[in-house]
């Protein structure tokens, strides 16, 4: 008898795509009307992902830290609002000659995405912080004099990660030459700071190096916003691909004591400088946030309905994250 395994396999598969594609929300909208179970399927937050209260606890056991001295911030400082774009070239074949076409955000059109993100997402963090009585503040507060402007606007360059990539410019020319676009840019007052939220997320050295930064600036940790955007339709829509969250900071460990000679010291050493305290990560399957009139090179519609919900679970979730990492608490609650 002829099998019908492979058919059977294959309507399978062919189903579940077609399953999978049909549950994908279309607007932010939907997300912000997802029930609590449908978000943490598609949020990666505390509940679901990776955390540092391992390596805190670690800290803790070798008597590195002190228990009056875990993390506590109440002032927080914004590095970074910034555009990714993933934008990608498109190439035809006309006789026989091959066409490529950009669709690119321009750096201009990439700020002005950033800036409006920016005023949708930011105050809705600010109070939702602010209710925990955690200030977060932009860089024209806490650049409070010439050497912490310097600081703030080299601060790129002091950023490594382990393993691929190892310095700033190694991240830079990673991004740029496998999948990201040219519109990758931060808002008004920002710097752009090419460090994602995963790597801060999965890497022990990035929020490390960070941490030493966010110590020079006074401040108690940074928040990381980002936006992943692209542009389709010939540059006249543009959908999005992500919006993602990071809290990292400094440890206040006994500098006095020092930690060597044993196994995985150069990780614990590292765990002293800085640690990501909280992460949250939306991630879709794209869909349209905007119009845009290519003649005239502005946005014609946003479409973010939702958008404001949307931020306040993020930032539910993120402060959520950190009261567990302060705690040392893995539960899910």
């Amino acid at each position: 008898m002829k099998s019908i395994f492979k058919p059977l396999a294959f309507f399978s598969l062919f189903f579940l795509g077609i399953s999978s594609l049909g549950f994908a929300q279309k607007s932010l909208q939907e997300i912000a009307e997802l029930n609590d179970k449908k978000w943490d399927k598609l949020v990666k937050n505390y509940r679901n992902y990776s955390n540092s209260i391992d390596q805190l606890q670690g800290l803790l056991n070798v008597e590195l830290l002190a228990e009056e001295n875990l993390p506590n911030p109440k002032k927080i400082g914004v590095l970074s609002m910034q555009v990714w774009d993933y934008s990608v070239t498109n190439s035809s074949k006309v006789a026989q000659t091959t066409v490529y076409q950009k669709n690119f955000l321009t750096p201009e059109g990439s700020n002005l995405v950033a800036d409006h993100f920016l005023e949708s997402i930011l105050p809705i963090f600010q109070d939702q912080f602010q209710a925990k009585g955690i200030a977060l503040v932009e860089p024209s507060e806490f650049l409070t004099d010439e050497e912490k402007r310097k600081i703030y606007e080299e601060g790129g360059s002091r950023i490594e990660t382990s393993g691929l990539v190892k310095t700033l410019g190694s991240i830079t020319s990673f991004l740029y030459n496998s999948k990201m676009g040219e519109g990758s840019v931060a808002a008004s007052g920002y710097e752009f700071y090419p460090i994602s939220v995963v790597n801060m997320s999965t890497d022990f050295k990035a929020p490390a190096t960070l941490g030493l930064l966010v110590e020079d600036l006074d401040l108690d940790a940074v928040l990381i916003l980002s936006v992943g955007v692209s542009l389709v339709k010939n540059g006249r829509t543009m959908v999005l691909h992500k919006i993602e969250a990071a809290i990292v900071g400094p440890i206040d460990d006994d500098q006095s004591k020092e930690y060597k000679g044993r196994i995985g010291a150069g990780m614990m050493n590292m765990y002293r400088d800085g640690l990501n305290y909280s992460s949250v990560m939306l991630e879709v399957e794209p869909f349209e946030v905007a119009k845009i009139n290519k003649s005239e090179g502005a946005i014609e519609e946003w479409q973010l309905d939702g958008l404001d919900v949307v931020s306040k679970r993020m930032a539910a979730d993120l402060i959520r994250g950190m009261e567990k990492f302060i705690a040392l608490d893995k539960s899910k609650d």
